[in-house]
């Protein structure tokens, strides 16, 4: 029966799913009609191709725009809706809240790819047929990501305008009986929100820029399976060159914005992290590079063919193994960027492996063998489809693609002409090319370790059981192997990418020097020998000035490469090629690239952590995230030396969702010492024997002017005051690091940070008191622990607590305990604010030898909870655990401090890389309109 739901809005979905399922239809019809027309070379089938996809277009435009409608209108009973977007929401995260979710960034991806389509028939005719008829083939995989049907059990797609009561989990419950269920659950007047993270205005323009640089590797990849097909292994290559850079350029652009986004917004201190999504990006950009650098040197002369087709071809199909590796669900806990599985797994698997059979099929030359390898890999697909147990097969295909791509080459491909000569441009170009493919390589092989280990798990367990069976002990070893994603990121991508980035960086300083064909090697020595000579100077000049270490050669040499690319490049646009604009574009390019890598050494290599805690509150009690040399506590309205600085907490304030803190710098001012003063150093008191104005470091003043006060007074310790060369002066700035308060999501820091020309001070909040639950129902703060021996100090909120000594008790039945316990009773002494004095004696119970019984003092007059948790005898030491109550405490906060220097350098690198590849672009799209005139 059917149910006349009160308040649901369920047309606009109803129209939105009928034109998902028309864009696919479309989308198929299209992909058949031009291959028709191309194969034929019949013009009416391609007439044909050309409406249907333009009614694909319309069909995708019509879905982006109801779905917007949706989102603007708020219909929660929406799950795509519920799910990214609320009533709090501001207006302006719209767009990051329609692309958010799977559906809108596919409907993203397919939007930039009808627009590309569109444009490739307008302007390329000549090569409309098989290329949008390709292009047309990725529109029906990525249409058939929308459709949300369920065929022989398996899930085909995930549909934007599902209602939530038709939502699989939920059919048959009984409130979706209900007319007026909307009315009825408090849920459904409002929605679960935008992530925190993607508040940011960055999110409006990232994930678009990204997705168009994701589109345009598409377009090198139509084109070389249009010239395979027709058998013109170059003449595609004109068509797509200026392609190729534009998605060098958008694509770049877009990663780039990442970093600016996670340096601005993110929290873990820096613009990149290797983060596995991040790569993901990055390898497709690295072999479009390659390819788009191919391409130049093949338009001359047709050399490395094969590479040419090959990277121009597998950028497009490193995009979709991103894609696969985003939202399979199988990084799991790798990325902080993935979505969860949604149960489209296998069919992103299919849609990858779909296109590598096409590439892999069209790289084989002989018709036979293409043929046949076509047929075993597609019943190998199919075969895959309907398995319970996919891997073996997967597996068997992939290393049959390899065999047979490496069969193409050694058959069809090598020595097409004549080698390149060892000192021609294009040799070198090529060289370039392959040093960008195996970096992409070994990035890929690292970020694939949760995809390997999936692959190999079902054998890894069969070789263990036939080594336990035969007991061979290298079976067993085998059958337990693991890749285990690496620890530290940085570190471990670092070190295999600095020997790929000094190469690249020295190739691309010196490469352009080479004339085509062949060149005069003296000559060419002899125009690098400037920048090569100013390279050295200013690589010692910055190596000094950022303290680079000789014990670390390789991020010398890194230094060097960066500096020689940019004075070689300055160096030949100026000099060598002068007044020839035809070369600006790519030597700004290049010039950017090196900024970028010489302003990441220096800001990321020589960053420092400013902050450091140097209060006695153990800060690693709050987790084990937190450093005591990394991070500091700052107590409001405390003023303390960090750096070049005195920093002061001076409060917070609510801005919308947002908690604001307020943390002013101030430059410092020499201090000065009076005869007398009292201070403490390195866990000691010093006591100051004449006036001075301290240097920078304590122990170079010690023996002049501080002597040692073995045991000070209670007095004494009153008086005594951190050591500091310096004290706070003029105010220099103030930074507002802020926490997004978020209930559903939970609560996110993101950084504040002041700019410099020379550096940046990046700033954010560890740790916040929000609100007063850490307390105890008897407002104590959780206990913390301190190891102190005999005359020991221990420095509370508001008082100094000495501990003078422990005993045994004589008769433990005064504790109303049993005669035979053990007690140990310590004897503090609790200095308060107002002098005044306090003594408690806490206990330390042992029944039996073994059974330690807690027993907790409470001194209320100093708000303290006192136990004794150890007893070390070996070492002289007791382990008090002491809580605080919180009229004691004064609010505070742990905030990083992290100094950045030069980065303002990668900044530059990055606008005059973008700039210049935009500059060759237009240049090539423009000498392109003036041959077809």
């Amino acid at each position: 029966m059917d149910i006349n739901y009160i308040g649901e809005h369920a047309a606009p979905g109803q129209l939105g799913n009928w034109f998902v399922q028309l864009s696919f239809v479309f989308s198929i019809l299209a992909a058949v009609a031009y291959y028709l027309g191309e194969r034929n070379r019949d013009t009416s089938w391609l007439q044909l191709g050309r409406w249907l996809f333009r009614l694909h277009s319309a069909s995708v435009v019509a879905v982006i725009g109801l779905l917007f409608y949706l989102i603007l209108q708020q219909y929660f009973e929406y799950d795509y809706v519920w799910k990214h977007s609320n009533r709090a929401m501001e207006a302006k995260y719209v767009f990051a809240c329609f692309w958010e979710g799977q559906e809108g960034s596919f409907l993203l991806w397919m939007f930039w790819h009808l627009v590309i389509g569109n444009l490739l028939i307008w302007r390329n005719k000549s090569w409309e047929g098989p290329v949008l008829s390709v292009l047309s083939l990725v529109q029906v995989f990525l249409s058939s990501m929308l459709l949300g049907l369920y065929v022989a059990g398996q899930k085909i797609g995930s549909n934007p305008f599902l209602l939530i009561r038709e939502l699989p989990e939920n059919l048959g419950l009984p409130w979706t009986q209900s007319p007026n269920y909307l009315s009825l659950i408090p849920q459904f007047a409002d929605g679960r929100g935008l992530n925190p993270l993607l508040q940011n205005y960055w999110m409006t323009i990232h994930p678009p820029t990204l997705f168009l640089g994701f589109a345009l590797t598409v377009v090198p990849f139509c084109f070389a399976i249009a010239g395979l097909w027709r058998g013109d292994l170059t003449g595609w290559m004109k068509a797509a060159r200026s392609w190729s850079f534009s998605g060098v350029l958008v694509l770049g652009v877009g990663i780039l914005m990442g970093g600016a986004w996670a340096y601005e917004a993110l929290n873990f201190g820096g613009f990149w992290a290797w983060d596995p999504v991040e790569n993901a990006s990055l390898v497709p950009w690295l072999t479009l590079v390659g390819a788009a650098h191919l391409i130049i040197v093949n338009l001359r002369k047709p050399q490395s063919v094969f590479l040419a087709l090959f990277l121009s071809m597998i950028s497009f199909i490193l995009v979709l193994y991103s894609t696969f590796l985003t939202r399979s669900g199988v990084l799991g806990d790798s990325s902080v960027h993935s979505f969860t599985d949604n149960g489209m797994t296998g069919q992103l698997l299919l849609y990858l492996l779909t296109f590598l059979l096409l590439m892999t099929a069209l790289l084989i030359r002989r018709p036979l063998e293409r043929v046949l390898y076509s047929g075993i890999s597609a019943s190998m697909l199919v075969i895959t489809a309907v398995m319970e147990q996919k891997v073996a097969l997967i597996l068997v295909f992939l290393f049959f693609s390899a065999l047979a791509l490496v069969r193409a080459y050694r058959s069809d491909y090598r020595q097409v002409t004549e080698e390149e000569k060892l000192w021609s441009r294009e040799f070198w170009m090529f060289i370039g090319s392959l040093v960008l493919g195996l970096s992409a390589l070994q990035i890929s092989f690292s970020t694939s370790t949760p995809v390997i280990n999936l692959l190999i798990k079902p054998f890894s367990e069969t070789f263990g059981q036939w080594g336990q069976q035969w007991n061979w002990e290298w079976l067993i070893k085998l059958g337990k192997a693991n890749f285990a994603p690496p620890s530290n990121a940085i570190q471990h991508y670092n070190k295999w990418q600095i020997p790929f980035a000094f190469l690249t960086a020295m190739l691309i300083a010196a490469t352009q020097f080479f004339a085509y064909r062949d060149s005069d090697i003296k000559k060419v020595l002899s125009r690098l020998a400037m920048p090569f000579g100013l390279a050295v100077i200013l690589t010692i000049g910055l190596g000094y000035a950022f303290q680079f270490s000789w014990s670390q050669p390789n991020l010398l040499v890194l230094l060097f490469s960066g500096i020689f690319a940019v004075t070689a490049n300055a160096h030949y646009w100026l000099v060598v090629v002068k007044k020839a604009n035809k070369m600006l574009g790519s030597s700004m390019a290049h010039l950017g690239f090196a900024l970028i890598l010489v302003g990441a050494l220096i800001s990321a290599g020589k960053s420092v952590k400013l902050s450091e805690n140097k209060t006695t509150f153990d800060i690693t009690s709050l987790g084990k995230d937190f450093k005591n040399n990394e991070d500091m506590l700052l107590f409001k309205g405390d003023t303390v030396a960090m750096g070049d600085y005195f920093v002061t907490y001076k409060g917070k304030k609510t801005e919308g969702i947002n908690q604001l803190y307020q943390v002013d710098y101030f430059s410092p001012k020499p201090n000065r010492y009076l005869k007398g003063q009292l201070v403490l150093s390195q866990g000691v008191v010093f006591e100051c024997t004449r006036e001075h104005v301290p240097s920078s470091n304590f122990l170079n003043d010690q023996a002049n002017y501080w002597k040692v006060v073995d045991q000070p007074s209670s007095e004494q310790l009153r008086q005594t005051k951190l050591w500091n060369a310096g004290r706070a002066g003029d105010l220099a700035f103030t930074l507002y690091p802020r926490i997004q308060m978020n209930a559903k999501f939970g609560n996110v820091p993101e950084p504040s940070t002041k700019h410099f020309l020379h550096k940046d001070i990046y700033t954010h909040i560890r740790w916040a008191e929000l609100e007063r639950d850490t307390v105890d129902a008897e407002g104590y703060f959780k206990p913390q622990d301190y190891q102190i021996s005999k005359g020991d100090t221990i420095f509370s909120a508001r008082t100094l607590i000495v501990f003078e000594g422990m005993n045994l008790a004589s008769d433990p039945t005064e504790f109303r305990l049993l005669p035979s316990d053990l007690v140990a009773v310590a004897h503090l002494k609790i200095i308060q604010a107002d002098k005044q004095e306090i003594h408690a004696n806490p206990i330390f119970i042992l029944r039996d030898n073994n059974l330690v019984i807690p027993d907790v003092t409470e001194v209320k007059e100093a708000g303290l909870k006192i136990a004794i948790s150890e007893i070390n005898p070996a070492e002289n030491k007791v382990s008090f655990s002491i809580a605080e109550h919180q009229d004691n405490t004064k609010e505070f906060v742990v905030m990083q401090a992290i100094m950045f220097p030069g980065i303002n350098v990668l900044w530059i690198g990055i606008v005059l890389m973008g700039l210049g590849t935009l500059i060759a672009v237009l240049q090539r799209i423009r000498a392109s309109l003036k041959n077809e005139r």
